[in-house]
């Protein structure tokens, strides 16, 4: 059998611990032998518990990996093990490292810095347009974007990189055929097409709960800095910024409202040291040594100039937020008869510089101010 075929098994213990299982291939000395090992000696050499045990036995089937890697290839899904050239060098530094990656798409360029931008996945509109247009500016200086294809934020990322011509890349807690949620299924047919997907499980494997952290530290691992838009107090995105932390990366979270549930989580961490973002500029500061695209500010500048509102149009654009606010609330603070703020808004919206929310809500895009 070829060694890719015995890394690929090793995928499938999905619920034996990573750790054991790189301790049980120090024992071994290969995948094979541990695929072949008694289970006299698993329970006696090895730190496996009971269940860990049976698992390994019991997916010691060779038609079943043998199915699996069937389902790799170029019609479906690349794998590469550990020990393929093209393993991401970033990877291969972590304790935990996946034994294999099935990916769709292509890996990230490795001499390219990147930017984890991540979040809530019950987000605010104003989370996502901000992770939108901070991605979408930091990909336009030739940075990677990476995040975790999920609802939310993770989403939003992704799509800004995408629409300035970027590359970026989604980690998953499922297998690489799973797509959650189906509400990404759009943005992941064309991050295949134009960027990656990666994941650590077998093609067909569920999104259970306690894949998520996991796939986590490989999100933080291939970037050079992590962004948290929005977070609860108890988030799976401060999972992501721990094992940050622990691989002695950069982070960087934008604060919020201290009575915001949302922004409890970015709130502690800028608290607890990590740096204050409000616009793309304070993370490309932070790649100073690294050859950028320039234009980030004169970009930024002549957004602004080029606003270029009417004296009407800029009394009702100084009335909307960030966040929706509704229609009549908006009408009540102009004074003009209600048809005209309404033909003001149209406009606006025309223009680019607001946009409508079901049921008759208004909001200001972010444009960096």
């Amino acid at each position: 059998m070829d060694k890719d075929f015995y890394y690929l098994w090793l995928t499938t213990l999905v619920r034996v611990s990573l750790y054991k299982l790189h301790a049980c291939l120090d024992i071994f000395g290969s995948p094979k032998a541990l695929f072949d090992a008694k289970e006299q000696d698993l329970m006696e050499l090895t730190p496996l518990t009971a269940a860990e045990r049976s698992q390994i036995l019991s997916a010691r089937n060779r038609q079943e990996a043998a199915r699996i890697f069937e389902k790799t290839g170029p019609e479906s899904c690349q794998f590469i093990s550990r020990i393929h050239p093209a393993y991401p060098r970033r990877l291969r530094e972590l304790r935990d490292a996946p034994f294999g990656l099935y990916i769709k798409g292509s890996l990230p360029p490795e001499d390219r810095p990147a930017v984890a931008v991540i979040g809530a996945r019950n987000s605010t509109i104003y989370g996502r347009e901000l992770a939108y247009h901070m991605a979408r500016e930091l990909a336009e200086t030739g940075m990677v974007i990476v995040s975790g294809l999920a609802a939310g934020i993770d989403g939003a990322g992704h799509r800004g990189c995408l629409d300035a011509g970027g590359y970026t890349l989604g980690i998953l807690g499922s297998g690489i055929h799973v797509v959650y949620p189906k509400e990404n299924y759009r943005l992941y047919q064309e991050m295949e097409r134009r960027g990656g997907i990666l994941s650590e499980y077998p093609p067909d494997t569920k999104p259970l709960p306690m894949l998520f952290p996991r796939r986590n530290r490989i999100i933080s691992m291939l970037s050079d800095f992590v962004l948290v838009v929005e977070a609860r107090e108890k988030s799976g995105s401060l999972i992501t910024a721990d094992f940050a932390l622990e691989q002695g990366k950069d982070i960087g979270a934008v604060p919020g409202r201290p009575c915001d549930p949302l922004s409890i989580g970015c709130n502690r961490l800028i608290q607890q040291g990590a740096k204050c973002i409000l616009s793309p500029e304070d993370i490309v500061e932070e790649f100073k040594t690294v050859s950028l695209k320039s234009g980030l500010n004169q970009k930024r500048e002549h957004t602004n100039l080029e606003l270029g509102l009417a004296p009407k149009e800029k009394m009702v654009y100084s009335c909307l937020r960030l966040e929706p606010s509704f229609i009549d609330e908006i009408l009540c603070q102009l004074d003009l008869p209600a048809w005209e703020g309404i033909q003001l808004l149209t406009e606006l919206e025309i223009k680019g510089i607001i946009k409508q929310y079901p049921h008759h809500y208004y909001y200001k895009i972010y444009n960096g101010e």
